[in-house]
């Protein structure tokens, strides 16, 4: 017999919840690929820099640092054109259109742990945020005061401690959504409510005792919370209350110890548990769609809608982990839901190893995510903080691993020859690079090409063909893709040819 090509020429289906089968164009694994464009080809999507850390991003200079002390928790997008960044030491930053960061304040009562910006009766928008004992604010733009040190800006009008009464302490976070008419806020197992004419009520509704909310949603008219066990128990649980009503209205368990996110884009979905499932869940279906690789979680504030999909920001997990910035969903109706790991920080494509991905947000059609790290990669720390956003200018290097494939036949020995990756005019300075598992190998091993090379960058050129020569009874096929500024390899299909005739497993 002869040679029977293995073909793989659809890469829509994003990473799937199988090893061996998945939904068409599904992989095993990847990062950094753009698989959501009108072409159904594989390409590397954008890169993530960093713009506030150690050497970059401060007022003053384009090139100044800073040593930060804390992970931002909470990004709010403001009216005035501003980006505001709150603290786990309770540090408040502001980032301007030029990207370029100024240190505003400091809250003396500590980790911040949810903030929003927030407009009255009398017209005047306020940010305010709370820690573990306070709620404070701040009128925007109002006023600040020239301080000798740095020379940059402090605001001299905060309203400390605005409101103590009644401030769970205990609650992990104190997210605040604006929603039907009111500012609420997340405060342990009740509701804090803020009115448009400044009335406010600590406790407008409680949850069962034993549960914390964590997460909040505005759906249409209704506010829905997102809670976890105070036991730590497998008994995570949405509800929603309609803010006229004294109790909450509806609730629905969640089989995950906890739910951490929520987001709504074509339907209701949200992020449970450390093992990084991703959920639907209306208040008739709570269905388990996928769950990242390795395993990781989201905060409440590290969920966002961007490029028409939802996004979340993943850590944690287990010792094979991948944490980064995750999307589910679709950008037309025609395809499949997907699963794809969109982005890498830049700490971990650098050797770090990042301890917490706090925040995302959508600002003004740039996303950008808050970071810790385990140890630096800049200089010789325990640890480091800082801000990473998405240049859409700069693609970033990806890789793509294909499902396990054995041909219908795992019980006989197969002979792999060659290999044919087909693509798009190979741009200048970009390169390709095959790779191949036999029986689920640890390692990747590297096919080459006739000038025993394991890199392909003829520039132009349209096929790349890549010698194998192994035998196995299951195949992994793997590419490695290396684009230059804006310019990516794209890749139309791969081509791996294995002999008709094979060796029966003895």
């Amino acid at each position: 017999m002869g040679l029977i090509p293995y073909i793989i020429q659809s890469f829509r289906g994003g990473v799937s919840d199988e090893n061996q089968r998945g939904i068409p164009g599904s992989f095993k694994h990847g990062y950094n690929l753009d698989i959501h464009k009108r072409n159904d080809s594989l390409s590397c999507g954008s890169t993530m820099a960093t713009v506030l850390g150690e050497s970059v991003g401060v007022f003053g200079s384009s090139s100044a640092g800073t040593t930060m002390t804390g992970l931002f928790n909470v990004f709010v997008p403001s009216t005035d054109g501003s980006l505001y960044a709150f603290s786990s030491r309770g540090s408040i930053w502001c980032m301007s259109g030029d990207l370029q960061w100024t240190f505003v304040y400091n809250d003396e009562n500590g980790e911040i742990k949810g903030a929003a910006e927030w407009e009255n009766e009398d017209g005047g928008n306020y940010l305010y945020w709370a820690t573990s004992s306070s709620i404070s604010r701040k009128l925007l733009p109002g006023s600040a005061t020239a301080t000798p040190d740095t020379g940059t800006n402090r605001w001299a009008d905060v309203e400390m401690n605005y409101k103590v009464e009644f401030i769970n302490s205990s609650a992990a976070w104190h997210t605040m959504k604006p929603a039907a008419g009111s500012l609420y806020i997340a405060n342990g197992e009740g509701i804090s409510e803020l009115t448009f004419d400044e009335v406010f009520d600590p406790y407008a509704m409680n949850v069962r005792p034993g549960n914390r909310i964590n997460a909040l949603e505005e759906r249409n008219d209704y506010l829905i919370l997102g809670t976890e066990r105070e036991s730590g128990e497998e008994d995570g649980h949405i509800w929603s209350w309609a803010p006229t009503s004294e109790n909450w209205i509806e609730k629905k368990r969640i089989p995950v110890n906890g739910v951490n996110a929520m987001i709504f884009t074509e339907f209701p979905l949200l992020q449970g548990g450390d093992n990084g499932e991703i959920f639907f869940s209306d208040f008739s279906n709570s269905v388990p769609l996928n769950a990242i690789t390795g395993g990781g979680k989201s905060t409440p504030h590290g969920v966002v809608v961007f490029d028409d999909l939802a996004m979340f920001g993943i850590y944690g997990g287990s010792a094979v982990s991948y944490p980064g910035i995750w999307s589910y969903g679709r950008k037309r109706k025609n395809r499949s839901q997907a699963l794809n790991y969109d982005y890498r920080l830049s700490p971990t494509i650098n050797g770090s190893t990042i301890s917490s991905l706090a925040a995302i947000v959508n600002f003004n059609g740039l996303m950008l995510a808050s970071w810790g790290t385990e140890d630096s990669h800049t200089s010789a720390v325990d640890s480091e903080y800082g801000v990473d956003m998405v240049v859409s200018t700069t693609s970033a290097s990806a890789i793509y691993e294909g499902l396990e494939f054995d041909a219908g036949r795992p019980f006989q020995k197969k002979m792999f020859r060659s290999a044919i990756v087909t693509m798009v005019a190979l741009p200048s300075l970009t390169s390709i690079s095959f790779k191949y598992k036999f029986d689920k190998e640890s390692a990747w091993r590297y096919g080459v090409t006739g000038g025993n090379s394991t890199t392909f960058s003829n520039t132009g050129a349209t096929e790349a063909e890549f010698i194998i020569g192994g035998m196995g009874f299951v195949f992994e096929v793997g590419l490695e893709l290396n684009p230059s500024g804006s310019d990516t390899p794209e890749i139309l299909a791969i081509t791996t040819y294995l002999d008709g005739e094979s060796q029966e497993h003895k």
